[in-house]
């Protein structure tokens, strides 16, 4: 399944998402997308008018592959601007992953704060791309195409701090625009900056 069809499976019907093994990572579903399901489940909560402001992602436990799970939301406070909810993925009855929100309409300010600039990377073509291996890569890694421009790939013995560089949905060829549900996925596909450090494969997860 592409990452665009279980959006639409989470739009649907989201107290009953089942994600194949083929977004796994280790015994567990690759968080990410994890995240960017519960993200829609409570986007739809939400006046269209209100963008996400604040959200708190805490992986209680692994979301297994190919076992149904409940993406289930809570709305705590819905003010006169700001909407505040709370999303639970259950599955066999327990929680594996909390989801704090906070949605905001816009308002006036006579604050102006002008953004920072972006790091410079070298262009994607450039890069060394992260291949898919079967039994080496996580098998989420077949959906993502990453290339590195800053730090070492993970196991080569890198003892830089900084990690940073390109990544993309690969082969996920459905329009729609990009979202925050794409972000929180792409965010997380990247490794822990210290997996580089080691010179051979050793498990990681994220907490």
């Amino acid at each position: 399944m592409r990452f665009s069809d279980l959006l639409d499976a989470a739009r649907s019907n989201p107290l009953d998402v089942t994600i194949p093994a083929e977004w796994a990572q280790g015994r567990a579903t690759f968080g990410g997308l994890v995240a960017a399901l519960q993200y829609e489940a409570l986007r739809a909560q939400v006046p269209t008018d209100r963008p996400l402001r604040s959200l708190a992602i805490t992986f209680v436990g692994p979301v297994a592959p190919d076992v149904p799970a409940s993406y289930q939301v809570e709305v705590l406070r819905e003010g006169k601007a700001v909407s505040q909810l709370l999303g639970r993925v259950v599955q066999n009855g327990e929680v594996a992953t909390l989801i704090q929100a906070s949605f905001g309409a816009s308002r006036e300010s006579e604050i102006a704060v002008e953004s920072e600039a972006p790091p410079v990377f070298k262009h994607w073509d450039e890069c060394q791309e992260l291949p898919y291996i079967k039994g080496v890569t996580p098998e989420f890694m077949r959906h993502l195409a990453m290339r590195w421009s800053v730090g070492g790939l993970p196991f080569t013995g890198n003892k830089s701090r900084d990690m940073g560089g390109w990544v993309r949905l690969r082969g996920d060829v459905k329009e729609e625009p990009l979202t925050e549900a794409h972000i929180l996925a792409l965010v997380d596909a990247w490794p822990p900056a210290l997996l580089p450090h080691l010179k051979k494969p050793a498990p990681g997860s994220t907490l």
